[in-house]
């Protein structure tokens, strides 16, 4: 699913994150060079995730060094995404998570409905999947 994805988008990097407390933990990953594992946490505020999860809507840049919301990020000096398209994950209407898609590189053009289409698709479809498979405290 990522891995299409990934293609789909001339992405390089795919991530799905639970976002808990502030913390950016690393549920499922797909990557061309390997840099991230499943399990790694990090601060949501060091997280390019942090626009999409606190305003809960996608989020898309394909020139990121020229956007006003990354002039003071400080994940760009420690890893310059230049694209980046991200969509909220909710689990029972309430927040869960992201699924990310960044590269290195430029995009060439700007993301399409299409595109956006396909995170938002891609997003709901683990939203509910999720729905299905995380654990209930309730339940306990």
């Amino acid at each position: 699913m990522l891995a299409q994805a990934l293609l789909d988008l001339s992405m390089t990097l795919a991530v799905l994150a639970r976002i808990d407390n502030n913390n950016f933990e690393i549920f499922a990953v797909q990557s061309n060079s390997g840099a991230y594992v499943p399990g790694e946490k990090f601060e949501l505020g060091d997280s390019y995730s942090r626009e999409v999860f606190e305003q809960q809507k996608i989020i898309a840049e394909t020139d990121i060094e020229k956007s006003a919301r990354t002039l003071h990020h400080p994940l760009y000096r420690a890893l310059p995404l230049e694209s980046y398209i991200g969509a909220p994950i909710m689990v029972d209407g309430e927040p869960w998570g992201c699924l990310d898609f960044s590269s290195m590189a430029q995009n060439d053009k700007t993301f399409t409905e299409r595109d956006l289409k396909l995170v938002e698709t891609l997003a709901s479809e683990i939203s509910q999947l999720l729905s299905y498979t995380e654990p209930r405290a309730a339940a306990l």
